[in-house]
């Protein structure tokens, strides 16, 4: 079954996108074809046009990811960056879309760990005990949130290629199966057969994580 008992709610996502006609996807394919094509011949225009037209996916991703909207800002400007860097690496023979997720789940990957980071160096003094307090409950609240998104990070990070992509499309940017069959070129049936192995995998893995916990 499609929608079968998830892993855990830290995968799961309530947006769902509205789904494309076939026409509509054909002439969008098109369109972003030719952007792409123009942007690798040097056209800034072409490429701006590009960024607007993901923005808003990109963006809502991170912020499912990130869980902080100045955090999914910077990933969003800083894939933005990375695909002007890279863009001539791409392959104009594939739709861009599943390139630009994944760039932003590893933008987004980076700027988790970043945090941890900070979390692990709180400052050795501050003005006040009633300050210290404050700082401590929201740190570990904080921390408490980030946690769990480390393991997701983790959990995902344990998976082939493949199933990561499928799995984040679906329960992490809340993506339909027929919408990320139709960004990876494949079948409903095996990006079903992709969700469904990924959810085990990760259960396994957030569990071990958990100290066996079910």
């Amino acid at each position: 079954m499609e929608d079968g008992p998830h892993c855990t709610a830290v995968l799961h996502s309530a947006l769902l996108m509205s789904p494309l006609q076939d026409r509509d996807r054909s002439v969008e394919s098109t369109e972003v074809a030719v952007l792409v094509q123009r942007t690798l011949a040097g056209d800034a225009t072409a490429f701006e046009q590009l960024m607007i037209r993901y923005e808003r996916r990109i963006f809502t991703l991170a912020m499912k990811l990130l869980g902080s909207t100045d955090d999914a800002q910077d990933a969003a400007q800083e894939v933005f960056l990375r695909v002007f860097k890279y863009i001539h690496r791409f392959d104009i023979h594939k739709p861009i879309q599943p390139w630009l997720m994944q760039m932003t789940v590893n933008v987004c990957r980076n700027i988790g760990r970043n945090r941890q980071r900070r979390w692990d160096t709180f400052p050795a003094t501050v003005d006040s005990e009633i300050a210290i307090a404050n700082e401590c409950r929201d740190a570990h609240a904080g921390l408490a949130e980030e946690q769990q998104r480390q393991m997701l990070w983790r959990a995902l990070d344990s998976l082939p290629a493949k199933e990561r992509l499928a799995v984040i499309l679906r329960d992490i940017d809340g993506l339909k199966t027929s919408e990320v069959a139709q960004i990876l070129g494949s079948s409903e049936t095996t990006v079903r057969s992709q969700v469904s192995r990924a959810r085990v995998r990760m259960k396994e893995a957030i569990d071990q994580m958990m100290g066996g916990r079910s």
